[in-house]
């Protein structure tokens, strides 16, 4: 009997131990030259909040990331967290318009630049941080393609429509308008037409760690020279 109860504090001791392992929801930096997976989420709310130790699991044609036509939506040298990715869970589900959209968890008022050359064809600015309208800079590609930039913040758009931007040139400020639960940039590129609902399609970005299938949901990413 002694022998049982001694058995079964261990067994408790053991199972406290194993949950209050706080480890697996630390995250990493991620760059060109350290290249370690780390994600924490997977399956995604309104909130940017996953539960999967997965990155992204759709399926699609990617280009090959280290000469992708795209780098990532801010200035080089800024890192900023990845919510939700490629098929991550939410709105971001396989399937949904947004199954490639990515999130990028920024503060109000961070700065957005462009991830593609190519010009301006909507703007939309006069939505208030947690209210409707979504607010959107829409950039059109020289292929057909688009890039939407959305949730920005009241008045900030840097750029108007029929304008034309480099890759890196400043777009906007990023927000909390439209249906945003949190702060961060939502970014998606569309093939052939830009109004909801779209059809978005793979991409990846060239100056930052290895992302064939593009960014893992729960890392941070460092925008490197180009």
């Amino acid at each position: 009997m002694r022998y049982s109860i001694l058995l079964l504090l261990f067994l408790t001791i053991i199972s406290c131990t194993n949950d209050d392992d706080t480890s697996k929801f630390t995250t990493t930096t991620a760059t060109a030259s350290d290249d370690i997976n780390n994600g924490i989420y997977g399956n995604g709310d309104n909130n940017g909040n996953d539960s999967n130790n997965s990155s992204n699991g759709c399926a699609g044609d990617y280009p090959e990331w280290l000469t992708s036509p795209y780098v990532l939506p801010y200035p080089v040298g800024k890192t900023y967290q990845v919510a939700l990715s490629h098929c991550s869970g939410s709105y971001h589900s396989p399937g949904q318009p947004d199954q490639y959209a990515i999130d990028f968890r920024m503060n109000i008022g961070t700065l957005i630049t462009a991830a593609r050359e190519g010009t301006v064809v909507y703007v939309q600015e006069s939505g208030t941080d947690y209210m409707f309208p979504n607010n959107i800079v829409v950039v059109k590609h020289g292929d057909g393609t688009y890039a939407q930039y959305m949730h920005l913040t009241k008045n900030g758009a840097l750029v108007t429509p029929d304008s034309f931007v480099a890759k890196g040139d400043s777009i906007g400020y990023s927000g909390a308008t439209g249906l945003a639960g949190y702060p961060h940039l939502h970014f998606v590129v569309t093939q052939d037409s830009w109004p909801y609902p779209y059809t978005s399609i793979p991409y990846n970005f060239k100056n930052t760690a290895s992302n064939p299938r593009s960014l893992n949901s729960g890392r941070s990413y460092t925008a490197e020279p180009y």
